[in-house]
Protein backbone atom coordinates (compact mmCIF):
# COMPACT_ATOMS: atom_id res chain seq x y z
CA UNK A 1 0.00 0.00 0.00
CA UNK A 2 1.24 3.22 -0.79
CA UNK A 3 0.17 6.86 -0.84
CA UNK A 4 -1.52 6.39 -4.02
CA UNK A 5 -3.73 3.77 -2.52
CA UNK A 6 -4.96 6.06 0.16
CA UNK A 7 -5.66 8.80 -2.16
CA UNK A 8 -7.82 7.04 -4.43
CA UNK A 9 -9.36 5.64 -1.28
CA UNK A 10 -10.43 8.93 0.07
CA UNK A 11 -11.54 10.23 -3.14
CA UNK A 12 -13.99 7.66 -2.90
CA UNK A 13 -15.36 8.18 0.34
CA UNK A 14 -15.28 11.95 -0.60
CA UNK A 15 -17.36 11.59 -4.05
CA UNK A 16 -19.48 8.52 -2.11
CA UNK A 17 -18.87 6.58 -5.64
CA UNK A 18 -15.97 4.64 -7.46
CA UNK A 19 -17.26 6.08 -10.86
CA UNK A 20 -17.21 9.82 -9.31
CA UNK A 21 -13.44 8.98 -8.14
CA UNK A 22 -12.59 7.64 -11.22
CA UNK A 23 -14.03 10.75 -12.66
CA UNK A 24 -12.21 13.22 -10.63
CA UNK A 25 -8.85 10.90 -10.76
CA UNK A 26 -8.93 10.40 -14.24
CA UNK A 27 -8.83 6.75 -14.00
CA UNK A 28 -11.12 3.84 -14.94
CA UNK A 29 -13.90 2.45 -12.35
CA UNK A 30 -12.33 -0.91 -12.42
CA UNK A 31 -8.93 0.51 -11.55
CA UNK A 32 -10.43 2.80 -9.09
CA UNK A 33 -11.65 -0.51 -7.40
CA UNK A 34 -8.82 -2.32 -7.47
CA UNK A 35 -6.87 0.02 -5.48
CA UNK A 36 -9.44 0.18 -2.39
CA UNK A 37 -9.31 -3.42 -1.87
CA UNK A 38 -5.58 -3.08 -2.02
CA UNK A 39 -6.41 -0.44 1.34
CA UNK A 40 -8.87 -3.32 2.27
CA UNK A 41 -6.56 -6.24 2.44
CA UNK A 42 -3.66 -4.15 4.25
CA UNK A 43 -6.56 -3.63 6.77
CA UNK A 44 -8.31 -7.21 6.60
CA UNK A 45 -11.33 -5.66 7.02
CA UNK A 46 -13.83 -4.24 5.00
CA UNK A 47 -13.70 -0.48 4.86
CA UNK A 48 -16.32 0.93 2.58
CA UNK A 49 -20.03 -0.31 1.76
CA UNK A 50 -23.20 0.26 -0.23
CA UNK A 51 -25.99 2.48 1.16
CA UNK A 52 -28.73 3.45 -1.72
CA UNK A 53 -26.55 4.60 -4.40
CA UNK A 54 -24.10 5.88 -2.29
CA UNK A 55 -20.95 4.22 -1.38
CA UNK A 56 -20.34 5.07 2.77
CA UNK A 57 -17.68 3.82 5.19
CA UNK A 58 -17.44 1.65 7.57
CA UNK A 59 -16.85 2.55 11.06
CA UNK A 60 -13.85 1.03 10.27
CA UNK A 61 -13.58 2.96 7.24
CA UNK A 62 -14.31 6.01 8.99
CA UNK A 63 -11.41 5.34 11.22
CA UNK A 64 -9.15 4.50 8.35
CA UNK A 65 -10.10 7.63 6.20
CA UNK A 66 -9.27 10.00 9.05
CA UNK A 67 -5.96 8.31 9.07
CA UNK A 68 -5.30 8.28 5.54
CA UNK A 69 -6.45 12.52 5.29
CA UNK A 70 -3.65 13.00 7.62
CA UNK A 71 -1.11 11.29 6.10
CA UNK A 72 -1.99 12.62 2.68
CA UNK A 73 -2.14 16.32 4.40
CA UNK A 74 1.42 15.23 5.80
CA UNK A 75 2.88 14.19 2.86
CA UNK A 76 1.67 17.36 0.91
CA UNK A 77 3.25 20.06 3.68
CA UNK A 78 6.32 17.50 3.46
CA UNK A 79 6.73 17.52 -0.25
CA UNK A 80 6.30 21.46 0.08
CA UNK A 81 8.81 22.13 2.72
CA UNK A 82 11.33 20.02 0.94
CA UNK A 83 10.76 21.92 -2.41
CA UNK A 84 11.00 25.12 -0.80
CA UNK A 85 14.33 24.06 0.59
CA UNK A 86 15.90 22.71 -3.01
CA UNK A 87 14.71 26.24 -4.12
CA UNK A 88 16.98 27.70 -1.32
CA UNK A 89 13.55 29.52 -0.05
CA UNK A 90 13.17 28.40 4.05
CA UNK A 91 15.71 26.77 6.36
CA UNK A 92 18.04 27.90 9.32
CA UNK A 93 21.57 28.39 8.99
CA UNK A 94 23.91 29.44 11.63
CA UNK A 95 27.00 31.67 10.59
CA UNK A 96 30.26 32.37 12.96
CA UNK A 97 31.87 35.03 12.83
CA UNK A 98 34.28 37.49 14.54
CA UNK A 99 32.58 41.00 16.09
CA UNK A 100 34.29 43.47 13.63
CA UNK A 101 33.47 41.27 10.69
CA UNK A 102 29.52 40.41 11.95
CA UNK A 103 29.23 44.17 13.05
CA UNK A 104 30.34 45.95 10.01
CA UNK A 105 31.02 44.18 6.61
CA UNK A 106 28.53 41.02 6.94
CA UNK A 107 25.34 43.04 7.80
CA UNK A 108 24.45 44.41 3.98
CA UNK A 109 25.24 40.59 2.57
CA UNK A 110 22.90 39.06 5.11
CA UNK A 111 20.14 41.86 4.40
CA UNK A 112 20.86 41.09 0.75
CA UNK A 113 20.40 37.03 1.26
CA UNK A 114 16.89 37.69 3.57
CA UNK A 115 15.64 39.77 0.81
CA UNK A 116 16.26 37.19 -2.15
CA UNK A 117 14.99 34.03 0.30
CA UNK A 118 12.40 35.53 2.88
CA UNK A 119 11.69 32.19 3.94
CA UNK A 120 15.62 31.89 5.08
CA UNK A 121 16.58 32.23 8.73
CA UNK A 122 20.42 33.71 9.44
CA UNK A 123 21.67 33.33 13.18
CA UNK A 124 24.79 35.16 13.83
CA UNK A 125 27.08 33.66 16.64
CA UNK A 126 29.82 36.07 17.29
CA UNK A 127 32.98 34.61 19.19
CA UNK A 128 36.55 34.58 18.71
CA UNK A 129 38.40 32.69 15.72
CA UNK A 130 39.40 29.48 18.39
CA UNK A 131 35.82 29.66 19.53
CA UNK A 132 34.02 29.46 16.36
CA UNK A 133 36.60 27.18 14.77
CA UNK A 134 35.52 24.22 17.43
CA UNK A 135 31.87 25.14 17.05
CA UNK A 136 32.52 24.71 13.19
CA UNK A 137 34.68 21.08 13.80
CA UNK A 138 31.98 20.57 16.26
CA UNK A 139 28.66 21.00 13.49
CA UNK A 140 27.45 23.56 15.97
CA UNK A 141 27.98 26.53 13.41
CA UNK A 142 27.63 25.93 9.48
CA UNK A 143 29.90 28.19 8.09
CA UNK A 144 32.41 30.63 9.72
CA UNK A 145 33.59 33.76 8.19
CA UNK A 146 36.96 35.09 9.89
CA UNK A 147 39.97 36.90 9.36
CA UNK A 148 42.75 34.82 8.08
CA UNK A 149 44.65 33.45 11.38
CA UNK A 150 45.46 29.47 12.78
CA UNK A 151 42.68 26.82 12.35
CA UNK A 152 42.38 23.45 13.67
CA UNK A 153 42.81 20.59 11.35
CA UNK A 154 39.70 18.95 9.97
CA UNK A 155 38.04 22.14 8.52
CA UNK A 156 38.02 23.60 4.95
CA UNK A 157 39.60 27.30 4.66
CA UNK A 158 38.74 29.15 1.61
CA UNK A 159 39.90 32.60 1.04
CA UNK A 160 36.98 34.55 -0.06
CA UNK A 161 38.78 38.59 0.44
CA UNK A 162 40.67 40.76 1.92
CA UNK A 163 40.14 43.54 4.49
CA UNK A 164 42.12 46.32 4.86
CA UNK A 165 43.84 47.50 7.97
CA UNK A 166 44.89 51.11 9.13
CA UNK A 167 45.96 52.96 12.07
CA UNK A 168 43.57 55.04 13.06
CA UNK A 169 43.41 58.58 15.28
CA UNK A 170 41.77 61.40 16.66
CA UNK A 171 41.23 64.15 14.67
CA UNK A 172 42.83 66.37 16.76
CA UNK A 173 46.01 64.20 17.24
CA UNK A 174 49.35 65.04 16.01
CA UNK A 175 49.43 62.44 13.30
CA UNK A 176 45.90 62.99 12.35
CA UNK A 177 46.75 65.29 8.70
CA UNK A 178 50.53 63.88 8.41
CA UNK A 179 51.10 62.69 4.70
CA UNK A 180 53.77 60.54 5.49
CA UNK A 181 54.43 58.86 8.79
CA UNK A 182 57.46 57.07 9.71
CA UNK A 183 57.65 53.56 12.11
CA UNK A 184 60.04 55.64 14.42
CA UNK A 185 56.97 58.43 14.78
CA UNK A 186 54.54 55.82 15.39
CA UNK A 187 56.81 53.57 17.71
CA UNK A 188 56.52 57.22 20.12
CA UNK A 189 52.75 56.90 20.47
CA UNK A 190 50.50 54.73 22.60
CA UNK A 191 48.44 52.43 21.37
CA UNK A 192 44.91 51.28 22.39
CA UNK A 193 45.03 47.58 21.82
CA UNK A 194 42.50 44.60 22.11
CA UNK A 195 43.72 42.44 24.99
CA UNK A 196 45.99 39.55 24.82
CA UNK A 197 44.78 36.42 23.79
CA UNK A 198 41.87 37.87 21.18
CA UNK A 199 42.38 36.72 18.10
CA UNK A 200 42.64 40.36 16.58
CA UNK A 201 45.67 41.36 19.16
CA UNK A 202 47.41 38.38 17.12
CA UNK A 203 46.51 40.33 13.98
CA UNK A 204 47.25 43.79 15.14
CA UNK A 205 50.87 42.09 16.69
CA UNK A 206 51.73 40.97 13.52
CA UNK A 207 50.64 44.48 11.71
CA UNK A 208 53.05 46.67 14.04
CA UNK A 209 55.97 43.79 13.75
CA UNK A 210 55.75 44.16 9.95
CA UNK A 211 55.57 47.91 10.04
CA UNK A 212 58.81 48.25 12.17
CA UNK A 213 56.84 48.69 15.20
CA UNK A 214 58.74 46.49 17.66
CA UNK A 215 58.42 48.24 21.05
CA UNK A 216 54.68 48.86 21.70
CA UNK A 217 53.53 51.23 24.36
CA UNK A 218 50.40 50.12 25.36
CA UNK A 219 48.04 52.80 26.58
CA UNK A 220 45.20 50.32 27.44
CA UNK A 221 43.40 47.01 26.17
CA UNK A 222 40.20 47.34 24.96
CA UNK A 223 37.82 44.01 24.20
CA UNK A 224 35.46 46.04 22.17
CA UNK A 225 35.46 47.94 18.46
CA UNK A 226 33.16 50.31 19.73
CA UNK A 227 35.33 50.73 22.77
CA UNK A 228 38.54 51.57 20.92
CA UNK A 229 37.17 53.55 18.49
CA UNK A 230 35.39 55.45 22.08
CA UNK A 231 39.01 55.39 23.78
CA UNK A 232 40.72 57.15 20.93
CA UNK A 233 38.82 60.66 21.47
CA UNK A 234 41.14 60.93 24.23
CA UNK A 235 44.24 60.37 23.02
CA UNK A 236 46.39 57.33 21.62
CA UNK A 237 46.34 55.27 18.13
CA UNK A 238 44.68 52.04 16.94
CA UNK A 239 44.53 49.54 14.44
CA UNK A 240 41.32 48.97 12.95
CA UNK A 241 39.93 46.79 10.19
CA UNK A 242 38.76 50.02 7.24
CA UNK A 243 35.24 48.55 7.32
CA UNK A 244 34.73 49.18 11.31
CA UNK A 245 35.97 52.80 10.57
CA UNK A 246 34.81 53.94 7.25
CA UNK A 247 31.33 55.62 8.96
CA UNK A 248 33.57 57.56 11.59
CA UNK A 249 35.92 58.63 8.36
CA UNK A 250 33.16 60.23 6.30
CA UNK A 251 31.86 61.86 9.15
CA UNK A 252 35.39 62.96 10.19
CA UNK A 253 35.34 61.96 13.80
CA UNK A 254 38.51 59.70 13.21
CA UNK A 255 41.53 60.25 10.76
CA UNK A 256 43.25 57.33 9.04
CA UNK A 257 47.09 57.27 9.21
CA UNK A 258 49.19 56.28 6.48
CA UNK A 259 51.09 53.37 7.02
CA UNK A 260 54.53 53.50 7.04
CA UNK A 261 55.33 50.88 4.78
CA UNK A 262 52.12 50.48 2.80
CA UNK A 263 48.81 49.48 3.67
CA UNK A 264 48.65 46.02 5.57
CA UNK A 265 45.63 43.64 4.73
CA UNK A 266 44.68 40.08 6.13
CA UNK A 267 42.92 37.62 3.88
CA UNK A 268 39.01 37.28 4.82
CA UNK A 269 38.18 33.33 4.81
CA UNK A 270 35.17 30.94 4.81
CA UNK A 271 35.82 27.91 7.42
CA UNK A 272 33.67 24.91 7.38
CA UNK A 273 33.62 21.22 8.46
CA UNK A 274 34.02 19.03 5.50
CA UNK A 275 31.85 16.54 3.78
CA UNK A 276 28.81 17.92 5.92
CA UNK A 277 25.23 17.43 4.66
CA UNK A 278 24.52 20.72 2.75
CA UNK A 279 21.06 22.08 1.96
CA UNK A 280 20.69 24.21 -1.74
CA UNK A 281 19.70 26.95 0.45
CA UNK A 282 23.14 27.22 2.90
CA UNK A 283 25.02 26.51 -0.65
CA UNK A 284 23.35 29.30 -2.24
CA UNK A 285 24.00 31.56 0.80
CA UNK A 286 27.46 30.58 0.97
CA UNK A 287 27.55 31.64 -2.89
CA UNK A 288 26.06 35.24 -1.92
CA UNK A 289 28.76 35.44 1.32
CA UNK A 290 31.59 34.53 -1.06
CA UNK A 291 30.48 37.02 -3.74
CA UNK A 292 29.68 39.93 -1.16
CA UNK A 293 33.28 39.42 0.46
CA UNK A 294 35.10 39.65 -3.19
CA UNK A 295 32.74 42.63 -3.69
CA UNK A 296 33.63 43.76 0.00
CA UNK A 297 38.06 43.77 -0.98
CA UNK A 298 37.39 45.76 -4.26
CA UNK A 299 35.57 48.01 -2.66
CA UNK A 300 38.03 48.86 0.05
CA UNK A 301 40.90 48.85 -2.59
CA UNK A 302 39.06 51.74 -4.31
CA UNK A 303 38.38 53.86 -1.41
CA UNK A 304 41.78 53.66 -0.26
CA UNK A 305 43.41 54.12 -3.60
CA UNK A 306 41.31 57.17 -3.09
CA UNK A 307 42.65 57.72 0.61
CA UNK A 308 46.19 57.48 -0.88
CA UNK A 309 45.28 60.67 -3.50
CA UNK A 310 43.57 62.76 -0.74
CA UNK A 311 47.51 62.18 1.56
CA UNK A 312 48.92 62.97 -0.95
CA UNK A 313 47.12 66.50 -2.27
CA UNK A 314 47.80 67.43 1.48
CA UNK A 315 51.27 66.87 1.66
CA UNK A 316 51.68 68.62 -1.79
CA UNK A 317 49.64 71.49 -0.05
CA UNK A 318 51.55 71.85 2.80
CA UNK A 319 54.89 72.37 0.49
CA UNK A 320 52.92 74.94 -1.20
Amino acid sequence: MNLRHLEVFCTVVQCESFSGAAERLFMTQPAVSMQVQTVERHFGIQLLERRSRRVVPTPAGTVVYRWASGVLASALETKKMVDELARAETGRIILGTTMALGSHVLPPIIHRFKRDHPGAEIVVRLANLHELSEEALAGAIDVGVHIAGEVPAGLEVETVGTERLVFVCAPNHKLAHCSVVTAEDLSKESFVLPPEGFSFRRVTDQVLAEQGITDVRVLMEVGFIESIKSALEHGGVAVLAHSAVAAEFERRYLCEIPAPKGRPKVNLVLVRRPHRDSSPMLETFVDELRQGLQEHSRRTEVLAGGRTRELLAAGAATLA
